[in-house]
């Protein structure tokens, strides 16, 4: 298995609530570039994230507006045509209320479902990586990009790596170890959830996890 270190460049997708599998990449001390100028792909964790609720695995997705196929990342807008926001948050709030941490950091999320509607999906993506960054004390070498590139000399590039339709295991460079979860002992451990999932279960403790 190969570890990242701080020589190593990673070129990262935009995610909302990203999964576990992502901030290890924050949290690995490589330089970071997040693109927000490729163009927009379907079912990924750009607009998705998967929390674990009393029914299992629970995907909580983002609707946008129409837009071309080949629109950049950084212009798609959120749809507020329907209530998503109220809808993600009973769901959270659902899933994690039991768990150790929740109202630890409750206040810290709520406002992204009950204040301000973002109107583009990297603005919300980022507000929220912000907040994980701040809660998991975390302080990684980030940068955005200003442009889009098909390649990238020198760089690791995760963009397509970190994805709904790949396993995690197919990553040599992230290996993930079981932690307490609310539901775990009637559906056993659910690997590489969002952020959130390992917030609310492992508090100060999921930084060191990472």
């Amino acid at each position: 298995m190969k570890n990242l270190s701080e020589s190593d460049k990673l070129l990262l997708p935009c995610l909302y609530f990203g999964p576990v599998q992502y901030y290890s990449k924050l949290a690995s001390g490589a330089e970071c570039m997040v693109e927000l100028h490729e163009h927009f792909p379907k079912q990924t964790y750009r607009n998705r994230t998967v929390i674990f609720d009393s029914n299992g695995a629970l995907k909580l997705i983002i609707p946008l507006q129409k837009h071309p196929e080949k629109t950049a990342f950084k212009d798609i807008r959120i749809s507020y045509d329907a209530p998503w926001q109220n809808l993600h948050w009973q769901s959270i709030e659902s899933a994690y209320r039991s768990s150790p941490y929740f109202e630890y950091f409750e206040d810290d999320f709520a406002g992204f479902y009950k204040g301000q509607k973002y109107v583009f999906l990297h603005e919300y993506n980022l507000a929220i990586q912000e907040v994980v960054l701040r809660l998991l004390k975390l302080k990684p070498r980030i940068s955005y990009s200003t442009e889009y590139f098909r390649e990238v000399s020198g760089a690791i590039d995760l963009r397509s790596v970190i994805s709904p339709k790949k396993s995690y295991e197919a990553d040599p460079a992230f290996c993930l170890k079981p932690y307490p979860q609310v539901f775990e002992p009637k559906y056993g451990f659910l690997p590489n959830l969002s952020i959130a999932d390992l917030l609310f279960n492992e508090g100060p403790a999921a930084l060191n996890y990472l």
